[in-house]
């Protein structure tokens, strides 16, 4: 029965990593190039965080020197110098990886690695006014099933999350869209509510039979 146990336990397991390992991607040190080169308008921050400080705003093609010893799956830790005039070897900022290319590549593909999809047709999507710290509804919209990608996590209680998506042009763009219009790949949480109910009937079940088992050894 232990052995029952055990396995069923262990089921459980790989399906909770499985699940984990389809809702985030992971970053290796040898997938960090040594230089990106920024693709859109985009922004330095101050830690790897798209709600942190903007250090500066930068336009398409600045080249940005990477650590590659950070490893993080949205943002690149980049250096500051000759980027800010007074600046030093020592300073540094976080760009997002969405929005730059691996500028040692010649004619790099542009790519996303996509985490979730539209979930809603005609989804609206969003910009967001630092001054007046609200969101303006664009006139563009992405229809259902199609791949995007998540900036900053995902909390299904916020009523808008930052993404990042190719668009016809090929060109990598990033809005905000109702988080209400998102799915988010992985298993779904209802899929592992119902698997760890299977799971818990089956050890319920295996100590029970497990306990008449006994019961009818010992009278023999």
């Amino acid at each position: 029965m232990k052995k029952i146990i055990l396995f069923l336990c262990l089921i459980f397991s790989m399906f909770a990593i499985f699940e984990h390992s389809n809702a985030n991607s992971f970053a290796f040190a040898s997938d960090v190039p040594t230089k990106v080169k920024t693709i859109i308008e985009t922004n330095l921050y101050s830690d790897a965080n798209i709600k942190s400080d903007i250090i500066k705003k930068l336009d398409v093609g600045i080249v940005l020197n990477v650590d590659k010893e950070f490893l993080d799956d949205m943002f690149y830790k980049v250096s500051l110098y000759k980027i800010i005039e007074e600046a030093s070897e020592n300073d540094i900022a976080y760009v997002l990886k969405s929005h730059t290319l691996d500028s040692t590549i010649n004619s790099p593909e542009k790519k996303l690695d996509y985490n979730a999809q539209i979930k809603n047709d005609n989804s609206v999507l969003y910009t967001y006014d630092t001054n007046s710290k609200t969101y303006i509804e664009t006139n563009i919209t992405l229809n259902k099933d199609t791949k995007v990608r998540i900036l900053d996590g995902y909390d299904k209680n916020k009523e808008f999350t930052c993404i990042s998506y190719q668009n016809k042009d090929g060109d990598i763009v990033s809005y905000y869209i109702k988080t209400e219009n998102l799915k988010v790949n992985g298993i779904n949480y209802s899929v592992i509510v119902a698997i760890s109910t299977l799971i818990t009937c089956a050890i319920i079940i295996s100590i029970v039979f497990g306990i008449k088992g006994r019961k009818k050894h010992q009278k023999q």
